[in-house]
């Protein structure tokens, strides 16, 4: 068991004849009690600074440690977010290209529906101008039987004539 202070404070030794002197032997202990006791002091004061040191590591180490793992749940969540966004952006660009073909196809009708609808229209138009010269015809020779086939038709440009008068175009 190591000595304390006290220990060396209270040391006696035995006399002899040509020994040693008792104040010098005291001196020397008390000094020795003193460092000894002052040794102890700033051990015990540093074994509390290393144990508060490693207190402070331990707490350090903790707040690593979740530190890191927000990190780790940030970058997930990051990745995640990444990836619902990507997902999200692909199916609005297949919305909108479902759209867009939905749009073309309608105005592909509207145009083949338009075109039909001229078509009707114009065969319609030549039908009336045919029933109309017909009518015209019959009319005009209803009125004067003198002009009895001096109304004519010129089929190459669509103008009328009626002896030597032009009918404007229909």
């Amino acid at each position: 068991m190591p000595m304390t202070p006290l220990d060396i404070e209270h040391a006696t030794f035995e006399r002899a004849p040509f020994g040693y002197q008792p104040r010098a032997v005291r001196a020397l202990l008390e000094r020795l009690a003193a460092e000894h006791e002052t040794v102890l002091h700033e051990l015990r004061r540093l074994r509390d600074e290393v144990a508060a040191c490693q207190e402070e590591v331990a707490t350090l180490r903790e707040a690593e440690a979740e530190l890191q793992r927000a990190v780790i749940a940030a970058e997930r969540i990051g990745t995640e977010m990444k990836d619902n966004a990507r997902r999200a952006a692909q199916l609005i660009e297949a919305q909108a290209r479902a759209e867009a073909d939905a749009l073309r196809r309608k105005a592909s009708a509207e145009v083949a529906e338009a075109h039909a609808e001229l078509a009707r229209l114009e065969r319609s138009q030549s039908l009336v101008r045919e029933q109309l010269r017909g009518q015209l015809t019959a009319f005009l020779r209803a009125l004067d039987p003198q002009t009895r086939g001096a109304v004519r038709d010129r089929l190459g440009d669509g103008a009328w004539a009626i002896g030597d008068e032009d009918l404007p175009d229909p």
